[in-house]
């Protein structure tokens, strides 16, 4: 019982002996390490007048892209011609046609290691492959026909940066 009341006192004396308060850590939340790209849900859309239908007419047309090729801004949902098109994870997306691409900017942490996730759909009965890339690294995915809840597949491909900016290309 002695023993008990000493260590008692011992505590309370050291938290009085901290300027009559016990000291405290504060513990931050780890930051949160995952981002959107600018406009990468294609949630800004080109003005009206850089649109023909359903094309982007212009290299800077789509906020905060550069475009290359045949690059269509498309709304979920029933398309024309009976064609229903599920846009996985927003109302908008993009369709790329035979050797079009999209890319951006992203400033980036030299030697840290990033993902790039993604969602597609193949939208005809030929094999398709998107090529992503970002300087000195690229690879070829083949996408698939396997269809999650949310209408689409999602991919994931990972880099080791090798710059402060990367220009992420598909």
């Amino acid at each position: 019982m002695a023993l008990f009341l000493f260590l008692c006192f011992a505590l309370i004396f050291s938290a009085l002996s901290n300027g009559g308060s016990a000291t405290t850590r504060v513990i931050h939340p780890p930051r949160y390490l995952d981002t959107l790209l600018p406009n990468g849900n294609f949630e800004l859309s080109p003005k009206k007048s850089n649109l023909n239908k359903t094309v982007i007419l212009g290299k800077y047309s789509l906020p905060k892209w550069e475009i290359s090729g045949l690059v269509e801004y498309i709304s979920g949902g029933p398309q024309p011609g009976g064609f229903y098109f599920a846009v996985p994870r927003s109302v908008h997306a993009v369709r790329l046609g035979n050797e079009a691409s999209i890319s951006q900017n992203v400033r980036v942490k030299r030697g840290s290691i990033y993902s790039l996730t993604f969602g597609t759909i193949r939208t005809c009965a030929q094999d398709e492959v998107l090529r992503i890339s970002v300087p000195g690294q690229s690879s070829d995915l083949p996408i698939q026909t396997l269809y999650s809840s949310n209408g689409g597949n999602t991919y994931a491909w990972a880099f080791k940066a090798t710059s402060d900016v990367v220009k992420d290309s598909r």
